[in-house]
């Protein structure tokens, strides 16, 4: 699944210190290559399990079911609308949260929105021209969260040549699956992080709440991550969409990677990133997406009625860097 850089997490320096002392804290760490971005995982288990050949598993599983790069998922055929293609239970979970998130943001957040994703360039094939109006006004017609219908594991479309793309809160759910499969087994301290997408439970090695850095969002290559700011974080989840990096420069224009599904064009406005707080992953990923397209005035009413927390940062007038945020966002 295609990476959109978010946010980077910083496990405390006691990680870095090395496999010695890492070892005698009893805190285990996972990290590698999965949905076409990173992964880590570090969890204290009372029994000192290994769960890595299980988190390859889920890894495997859920990418049969909602990637767009496997032409065989699940996802794969029913966009190709395979008689026999059926939605398997975790496609119905991230559809209902879709669906959910789609209602409750006017559209502004739409798993439909893929064909206009990969007219503008921002999918499987880059350096495309952009798109007419014509064009866009024909590829709207493909668009709406209401046009496409799951009952059972039936999936119906207004029009067959919609597709649906998950990839906005996909690694968001896979998060929530990792951390609750942890706690299933007992695990009470962990931190799972996907492509930026974290969720959190109790405390690192130092018995702190886990620290968690939001990138601060700069277009160009920088040595190292400067951070914007530094969020203690436990028992929530955390999730971070920007527009500063995902975008094409077409005719010495910059256009955004973030589709307003309504338009049919990316975002004009001045917001670069948006961080969200929610009790589970999949909703901070969802919502992030959402907010980032709906601009700061609707967004932070929206969170805070919600109960979720938001860290807007937008560019001013003079080009700098301002912050907006939910009153108990803490930071």
């Amino acid at each position: 699944m295609p990476l959109p850089l978010r946010v980077f997490v910083l496990i405390s320096f006691l990680f870095i210190l090395g496999a010695c002392r890492f070892n005698r804290r009893s805190y285990t760490e996972l990290e590698g290559q999965a949905q076409g971005t990173t992964f880590r995982i570090v969890y204290l288990d009372p029994q000192d399990r290994d769960f890595s050949q299980s988190v390859d598993s889920l890894f495997r599983v859920i990418d049969r079911s909602m990637s767009l790069w496997d032409s065989n998922s699940v996802i794969s055929r029913l966009n190709r609308n395979e008689p026999a293609a059926k939605a398997d239970t975790h496609f119905g979970v991230v559809y209902e949260q879709a669906y959910s998130v789609s209602q409750a943001t006017d559209g502004a957040f739409d798993a439909t929105v893929g064909p206009l994703v990969k007219a503008w360039g921002f999918s499987f094939k880059k350096g495309l021209p952009s798109p007419t109006a014509r064009e866009v006004d024909s590829l709207r017609q493909l668009i709406g969260y209401q046009k496409v219908k799951l009952a059972g594991d039936i999936l119906t479309k207004a029009n067959p040549r919609m597709e649906l793309d998950f990839n906005a809160l996909a690694q968001g759910y896979t998060v929530d699956v990792i951390a609750e499969f942890l706690h299933k087994r007992g695990v009470r301290n962990y931190l799972v992080e996907i492509g930026g997408e974290v969720r959190t439970l109790g405390t690192n090695e130092r018995r702190l709440p886990w620290q968690v850095g939001i990138d601060k969002p700069l277009d160009t290559p920088t040595e190292g991550r400067p951070l914007q700011t530094v969020v203690p974080l436990s028992g929530r989840s955390l999730a971070t969409s920007g527009s500063y990096r995902k975008f094409v420069v077409r005719d010495g224009k910059k256009y955004s990677h973030a589709i307003d599904p309504k338009t049919g064009y990316p975002i004009t406005h001045n917001l670069l990133s948006v961080s969200v707080i929610a009790e589970d992953c999949i909703t901070a990923d969802a919502y992030a997406t959402a907010f980032l397209v709906m601009g700061l005035e609707k967004a932070v009413p929206l969170a805070m009625a919600k109960g979720m927390e938001l860290y807007g940062v937008y560019s001013d007038s003079t080009g700098k860097f301002q912050v907006q945020t939910t009153p108990g966002f803490v930071k």
